[in-house]
């Protein structure tokens, strides 16, 4: 007796299409592995041991994370230098020529430049008031507050703190100690810098290197520079008030001040550049351990391109042969049977 096996038309469709879903399946993983270059199943590729691509990413997070603080030290360190070269710009041009002009000019061209120096005054306190990003660069910790407040309520506190002095000499020393008064003293600290030179300004920018965004409006550079200026400034507010011996003085006083910031601003400038040099070097490191664990991740989850090809041609083939098969097999019926 002849016997022969066969299958049922519900349990062929059931097949075909059990075998249709898995080639798509595959289609679907390999197509993926091909657009993204990784494997679709990490786990199953790296044989379960997920310990050695957790500690990458976690590493490559990490040093995203130090990229964020580069950028962001490297944009207030840029602020700052522009900031202080155009401050060093005008004190480098007015100090000097403070002195020439109180020993050769007359009363009258000095009173003529006081408006114009105190405008290039203001134009200082406007420059330490700047900000890179939203975020005012010489505020210390407080970097969303702008650090000095009123020019002109600086001024009007300046003629409080000066009022009674009878020489330049006196007018210049107070204005000194205006400046130098420590917080709660009453001075420059408290009436007219917001900022916050007490609080932590670091920013971690590689695993074992941190850089400080410590310079402020606050700091001796700035100060020292300022004083300079605010002598000018007091001069001006004062006007005919001071006769024309104590004028001339002041014009000493200031210059002698202000070329002493400028040498305050380039040691400023120079620190700020040290400070850059590390972000640099940083960076360079970073970038270096980035590539290196770019590569070992690549090694562990990516897929290699030419197999990938090649299964998915091969799967594709596979795909149209099923569907011409089951288009054939659909067609039959009893004649064609027979």
């Amino acid at each position: 007796m002849t016997s022969f096996n066969s299958i049922g038309d519900l349990s062929r469709s059931f097949q075909l299409r059990l075998g249709q879903s898995s080639l798509k399946s595959k289609l679907d993983r390999l197509t993926q592995e091909m657009m993204t270059g990784v494997k679709s199943d990490v786990p199953k590729a790296l044989g379960g041991d997920l310990t050695k691509i957790s500690h990458i990413e976690a590493r490559l997070t990490m040093l995203s994370t130090f990229q964020l603080n580069i950028s962001e030290a490297q944009a207030q360190f840029q602020g700052m230098q522009t900031a202080l070269d155009s401050m060093r710009k005008t004190v480098d041009d007015l100090g000097p020529s403070l002195l020439t002009q109180a020993g050769s000019a007359g009363e009258d061209g000095l009173r003529a430049q006081l408006d114009g120096i105190s405008q290039s005054f203001r134009s200082m306190f406007d420059t330490l008031n700047s900000g890179v990003a939203g975020r005012y660069v010489f505020a210390g910790s407080r970097s969303d507050t702008a650090p000095l407040g009123s020019f002109d309520d600086m001024v009007t506190a300046l003629g409080v703190a000066v009022a009674g002095a009878g020489t330049a000499t006196d007018i210049a020393t107070r204005i000194d100690a205006w400046f130098d008064a420590p917080a709660g003293g009453g001075g420059f600290a408290d009436t007219t810098f917001q900022g916050d030179d007490t609080g932590s300004t670091q920013l971690s920018v590689a695993p074992d290197r941190q850089v400080s965004l410590s310079l402020t409006a606050n700091s001796p550079a700035m100060r020292d520079t300022l004083k300079g200026m605010a002598i000018m400034a007091y001069a001006a507010d004062a006007g005919t008030g001071l006769d024309g011996t104590t004028l001339r003085n002041l014009f000493t006083e200031a210059g002698a001040r202000l070329i002493k910031g400028s040498t305050g601003l380039i040691r400023a400038q120079t620190d700020l550049g040290q400070r850059q040099a590390v972000v640099a070097q940083a960076q360079s490191r970073n970038a270096a351990e980035v590539t290196a664990l770019s590569v070992a991740r690549s090694n562990l989850i990516n897929a290699d391109p030419y197999e990938t090809a090649t299964a998915l041609e091969e799967t594709e083939a596979n795909i149209k042969s099923l569907y011409a098969l089951t288009s054939r097999l659909s067609r039959l019926n009893l004649t064609d049977y027979l």
